[in-house]
């Protein structure tokens, strides 16, 4: 942040927020709001192979309190690093109601993988119909970390019933990856789960998309689907590597450098991602309220 404001004049962008369409921002908060749900209907999902009798006599859990919970998520990103700082809140809270921290870490990050192959997937779509020399070098290097780290996670699936190292040298680590391991495993009998919590994951990531295409309609700029579904996803993929909180830095230097490749305006891009901040803020607010109810109802309780 302090790069850009260095190098960038904010007042300019700042006027330029001042002239922005709010038709497209309360559109943009509107997907958000939709991507959030719909990710919380596929993590539920992804939690029914694990229990199902309880979640379908919903004795232990609802949609609406993973909803919920999803909201909370968002808004513990506010103050925690990177954007999967909120998904430790949410494993510990689900945790306390599956009884099973194992389980909930496996259901939240095949939600997190699933999105991300989605996000994936897009953007090698985006960068196939919108190409740009600037930006294979760039592309080559975030898609490689990204495959890298899939392979090192199904090695893991394959390989670890044959390791023996850690049950002889620590049994403690042992019992805890033979726990995770064996969560995992649960999807090998529910193929059609993952397919279609897949499914969901597009539409999550259209969403995605849609969030922030429809801020830079606002500050006047329509770039075309190809690049948006290009661009987006990369940066979204950024947000759970690179330290930052919620993206604040780190998302607007990227939405900078992305959007200099079809001529727009470093001020109208810090514009458009601050709005995207706002918007993103907004809808966690929710998030908040839902914790505080919670929070003094557990109080009087």
């Amino acid at each position: 942040m302090g790069y850009l404001i260095i190098q960038f004049d904010f007042a300019k962008s700042f006027m330029i927020l001042s002239n922005a369409n709010f038709f497209y921002f309360f559109l943009s908060v509107l997907c958000i709001i939709l991507n959030y749900v719909i990710s919380s209907i596929r993590w539920g999902y992804l939690i029914i192979p694990k229990f199902r009798e309880k979640v379908e006599n919903e004795k232990y859990i609802s949609t609406f309190s993973l909803i919920k919970l999803y909201f909370v998520g968002s808004f513990f990103n506010n103050f925690l690093p990177t954007s999967i700082g909120g998904d430790a809140y949410k494993i510990y809270r689900l945790g306390l109601v599956l009884k099973s921290n194992t389980h909930a870490f496996t259901a939240t990050f095949m939600e997190r993988l699933l999105g991300m192959i989605a996000l994936v997937i897009f953007s090698i779509y985006g960068f196939l119909t919108f190409s740009e020399g600037a930006i294979n070098q760039s592309l080559t290097i975030i898609l490689l970390l990204f495959f890298f780290g899939c392979f090192i996670f199904f090695l893991f699936l394959a390989v670890y019933p044959k390791i023996n190292f850690f049950a002889i040298k620590l049994p403690k680590i042992s019992k805890v990856l033979d726990k995770v391991h064996d969560s995992f495993m649960t999807y090998k009998n529910f193929p059609i789960v993952l397919i279609i919590s897949f499914l969901a994951s597009l539409l999550v990531q259209v969403f995605s998309v849609l969030s922030q295409y429809f801020l830079f309609n606002a500050v006047g700029v329509f770039p075309s689907l190809e690049f948006s579904f290009f661009a987006f996803p990369l940066i979204f993929l950024s947000g759970y590597a690179l330290p930052s909180i919620n993206g604040v830095g780190t998302q607007d230097y990227l939405y900078s450098q992305f959007f200099s490749l079809i001529n727009v305006v470093v001020e109208v891009s810090l514009a458009s991602s601050m709005l995207f901040h706002f918007s993103r803020l907004l809808t966690s607010l929710i998030g908040g309220i839902f914790y505080i109810i919670d929070k003094n109802k557990n109080e009087n309780n």
